[in-house]
């Protein structure tokens, strides 16, 4: 005679219970998935945060240093038109001779904008640009380097000015060696009196006077041309400052 009764063995191995057993352990196993996904996340998102903060501490020491040595260069150009301009008015006015000796050195003096861009460089050829989470920071970044691109040619002009009118003025007068603009040697020093009668001698001819009115406007072109610069880097200065220090 057939068992009508199930015994608690074959309850056990019910279909339903094991579907359940599997869908519980399908659920463990998402869960856990979904865990070590977000634990994966997290430590990439703190990575990147890190890394951006790394970054900006960096760039912030690099505009730092950008914006002290353009300001000195953009001083010391201020400087040199003060003292350029005293030259032109010695035909017309009483100048002492130390300032007008001051001021031939200042006619020949130089001061080439070289930043410091290793990290900026760092962060394009890595391509880790796209790191830095403020648009207002790379949109000053970007003005920056589309004005810093136009530096090149003004100085340019600045120095041809003095290479190719300036110095070859002053050869054709067989003055270069002794006004020694560039660098003094011992070997043919004279004394500052006889400086100073060459150059008032120089001062009396028309074509001196222009190169030194040409001189002060190549050097105000250079000022003007690298004013915004100094402003992006003041904005970048502080737009830093408020990213690693916020109020």
């Amino acid at each position: 005679m057939a068992n009508r009764y199930s015994l608690s063995g074959d309850r056990r191995k019910s279909p339903i219970g094991t579907i359940v057993k599997g869908f519980l352990e399908l659920i463990v196993i998402v869960i856990g998935i979904y865990i070590a996904f977000q634990l994966e996340n997290n430590r990439e998102a703190k990575h990147k945060a890190d890394l951006e903060r790394s970054y900006l501490e960096q760039l912030l020491e690099e505009v730092k240093i950008n914006e002290e040595e353009l300001r000195a260069d953009q001083d010391e150009r201020k400087e040199q038109l003060t003292l350029l301009k005293k030259l032109l008015v010695t035909p017309l006015r009483q100048v002492d001779s130390d300032t007008i000796q001051k001021a031939v050195d200042a006619l020949f003096t130089v001061r080439l904008y070289s930043p410091t861009d290793a990290v900026y460089q760092d962060l394009v050829s890595s391509g880790n640009l796209g790191i830095l989470k403020s648009d207002a920071f790379k949109r000053i970044l970007m003005n920056y380097r589309r004005a810093l691109a136009r530096v090149p040619s003004t100085e340019d002009r600045d120095l041809k000015l003095i290479s190719e009118q300036l110095e070859p003025y002053l050869m054709e007068k067989q003055l270069l060696s002794f006004l020694e603009p560039h660098r003094d040697l011992e070997e043919i020093s004279i004394s500052q009196d006889q400086k100073d009668r060459m150059i008032r001698q120089l001062l009396r001819d028309r074509k001196f006077i222009d190169l030194v009115y040409l001189r002060i406007h190549t050097i105000q072109d250079v000022i003007f041309f690298e004013n915004p610069m100094q402003w992006h880097l003041r904005n970048m200065r502080q737009l830093l400052e408020e990213e690693l220090d916020p109020k």
